[in-house]
């Protein structure tokens, strides 16, 4: 792994991330939204090679019109509604086209579910007044744990967390890089003076779901036998290998916040 060629791209996609959220909600569920969309195509192409054909007009439908709903803050009850549509009709979809067989269907549920359902949350905490500290506690505390579980690995780690999944993950990396975010969470909170409790449950919370989201998509990865998910950027992989932790922490963030009632 070279860490210069890591730096640029990923100073690029910071400050692509910060411009996109900062300037407005409708910039932000629209960088959302482009995210959702990319990621499924990638995770399309993974799941061709498993065996499971997808095509990308109902997905892609189903996540629009739930960015819709969410920018006219309709209640969850349509949003709900509005999956359960979605599965519906890709086995429908199915039923009707009996030649294209069962993993059709499959295919599309499993992209409803993931990484769709995970975006749905992301674009409602996007479009809410609770934005700013859902994305900054769940972006930042993953992205620090990460960082720093890369770190603690690489110079602490001895004992494998998942070897059958991901060999080069440890547990010492795992605690070091949950410790990281929970010193995320404290800096945060005495940057933008938001409560200092909750703002460290919401750190390690996130960052824990994080590793877990990154596991699952190192999990499918290697049931596919591919390495990145895409290939936008050198050392990077595609938008699925960077939002892998981000799709599990971001959610559980806004899941934290709502329990706290803030958001």
């Amino acid at each position: 792994m070279n860490i210069k060629k890591r730096f640029g791209p990923a100073v690029l996609i910071v400050v692509v991330t910060l411009g996109c959220t900062l300037l407005g909600r409708f910039t932000r569920v629209l960088f959302f939204l482009a995210l959702a969309v990319a990621s499924a195509y990638e995770l399309r192409q993974v799941l061709e090679k498993a065996n499971m054909p997808v095509s990308m007009a109902l997905p892609v439908a189903y996540i629009a019109a739930h960015a819709a709903l969410c920018w006219f803050h309709a209640p969850s009850a349509w949003m709900e509604a509005l999956f359960i549509l979605a599965a519906m009709a890709a086995m429908c979809w199915t039923v009707l086209q009996p030649s294209r067989g069962a993993m059709f269907a499959v295919g599309h549920l499993f992209l409803l579910v993931w990484p769709f359902s995970f975006y749905a949350v992301i674009l409602r905490a996007a479009a809410s007044d609770a934005w700013l500290m859902t994305l900054t506690l769940g972006v930042l505390s993953s992205w620090a744990c990460d960082c720093m579980a890369l770190v603690g690995g690489k110079y602490l780690g001895v004992h494998k967390l998942a070897p059958t999944v991901s060999p080069h993950k440890t547990w010492e990396g795992a605690i070091v890089g949950g410790l990281s975010a929970i010193l995320a969470g404290m800096l945060i909170s005495w940057i933008l003076g938001w409560q200092f409790g909750l703002c460290v449950v919401t750190a390690l919370v996130a960052s824990t779901f994080g590793q877990f989201g990154d596991l699952a998509a190192s999990l499918f990865k290697r049931m596919a036998g591919v390495k990145d998910y895409g290939h936008l950027m050198p050392e990077h992989g595609g938008i699925m290998d960077k939002m892998d932790s981000v799709l599990f922490a971001v959610p559980a963030a806004y899941f934290v916040l709502c329990l706290y009632g803030v958001a």
